[in-house]
């Protein structure tokens, strides 16, 4: 799959014992010989692991993680997989789910995975998590290609639930596995510790497997994204800017509306702890009030759950500068699609 950032460094740990212990000296590390961060690779992971404590290391690139692609290895549960992402949501870390490897176990069922479906099945699930205080500062993408493999995929390989599953699986893969409800340089260095770390001739990491010939992620496409999302809830494609909202559009400046959506949001969603955090977002009365309802801005449970920015902590500048642009895109699209039905 596709990790859209770059990194000099990587660590790499399967369980808790190798992440505790090659982490330990995570902050002795000299930031000016990685200066493209520190990626940590749990791979295979084969048990849950707690790494919190180290992730508020300031150059950490991002986590990802992927199961054992071994046909008799260890099974990965996807619940660890969630923790991992949790852990890494806190952090306002980069988080990728990039394999399911060869034995997955999703709520109580053993899978076992035909080695041409681990990373679609990885993506189906849906679960990187990119921050939104990084979407105004895209990453610099890399350019190097990892080798690929050349290993020959068995064309009949299919999906079928391990033996040893207590449960018979019935159906396709795209049923069984369904993931819908499930949201949710090589650089010396000296320390009492030797961490391994991956190089490339281009002094950047380089994963297996991973190919970081990839586009920039702008933010407009990440607004697209979460608008594509949210046009598949009933409840917040519902909503819709009324006569009195849209005439009030109509006679102030975009200027206008976007100051006030920028008090809005500052006054009521940026401090940790809102006051009224829930309903501190009326119903009716502002074209911006709709938005925030119709984009999931309306309060930081929301914002947690719809756009992944943690809770309890103060919203910091670019994240309140990206829900005004979500908000302002909103209210253009909503406006021209009113003015579309009315011709």
């Amino acid at each position: 799959m596709d990790i859209p950032v770059k990194a000099s460094l990587s660590i790499s740990f399967s369980n808790q014992r190798e992440a505790d212990e090659k982490l330990s000296a995570i902050n002795e590390l000299n930031l000016e010989k990685i200066p493209d961060g520190v990626a940590l690779l749990a791979e295979p992971l084969t048990e849950k692991i707690d790494i919190a404590s180290f992730l508020d290391f300031e150059n950490i690139s991002y986590l990802s993680c992927s199961g054992d692609n071994a046909d008799d290895g260890s099974v990965l549960d996807f619940d660890w997989v969630l923790d991992l992402r949790r852990q890494c949501i806190l952090h306002d870390i980069p988080f990728y789910f990039t394999s399911t490897g060869a034995n997955f176990r999703m709520r109580g069922r053993d899978y076992h995975i035909g080695e041409k479906f681990r990373e679609s099945q990885a993506a189906k699930a849906d679960v990187h998590y990119f921050p939104v205080s990084r979407a105004f500062n895209p990453p610099v993408f890399q350019t190097t290609v990892a080798p690929t493999s050349s290993v020959i995929h068995d064309t009949d390989t299919k999906i079928n639930e391990a033996p040893s599953s207590k449960n018979t699986n019935t159906s396709c893969v795209q049923e069984s596995l369904n993931f819908e409800d499930s949201n949710p340089t090589d650089e010396n260095f000296e320390s009492e510790h030797t961490i391994p770390v991956v190089t490339s001739e281009a002094e950047n990491i380089s994963i297996p497997g991973i190919n970081y010939e990839i586009e920039i992620d702008p933010e407009d496409r990440y607004i697209d994204e979460l608008f594509n999302r949210i046009s598949h809830s009933k409840f917040r494609s519902s909503f819709h800017l009324r006569e009195q909202e849209r005439s009030y559009c109509l006679s102030h400046s975009e200027e206008t509306i976007k100051q006030h959506a920028m008090d809005f949001v500052s006054k009521k969603l940026a401090p940790a702890e809102p006051e009224n955090d829930g309903k501190q977002t009326p119903m009716k009365g502002h074209p911006v009030f709709i938005a925030q309802h119709a984009t999931a801005c309306c309060c930081r449970g929301c914002l947690h759950k719809w756009h992944h920015v943690p809770e309890h902590r103060p919203l910091t500048e670019s994240e309140q500068q990206y829900i005004v642009k979500i908000l302002l895109s909103w209210i253009r699209n909503d406006m021209r699609n009113s003015s579309t039905e009315d011709s």
